[in-house]
């Protein structure tokens, strides 16, 4: 039993493993992003995101004060379901063909929807 499950109940007398979680937003902050000196939108290069090494889907759009929890143009939404800890990562393609990280994480999902910027 988790109390940061959507579907929590107090009065559970057993841990049926089923807890959900709500739902987690990634977004960009910058509509564009350096790498060794150079500005590359994220219109033209954009950012994938993976969830626990799944790609999860790509950000096409930025949101300086956040995009709230949402669903919004060019976010990536994950549902949790019954997976609390999420490992997380961003990453571009340079032209080259390099694959570039720009931000990563861990964190547990909760009850709340969650935000998270990548970069």
């Amino acid at each position: 039993m988790d109390s940061q499950a959507t579907n929590y109940n107090i009065e559970a007398e057993a841990d049926c493993n089923c807890c959900q979680f709500e739902k987690v937003v990634f977004y960009s902050r910058y509509a564009s992003y350096n790498v060794g000196g150079i500005w590359y939108s994220i219109l033209s290069y954009p950012l994938k995101v993976y969830v626990n090494n799944q790609d999860i889907g790509t950000i096409t759009a930025f949101y300086p004060s956040g995009p709230g929890t949402g669903t919004v143009p060019g976010v990536v939404l994950y549902d949790p379901g019954d997976n609390k800890k999420i490992e997380w990562y961003a990453k571009v393609t340079a032209p080259n063909g390099n694959f570039i990280i720009l931000g990563s994480g861990t964190f547990n999902a909760g009850k709340q929807p969650i935000a998270i910027p990548v970069f």
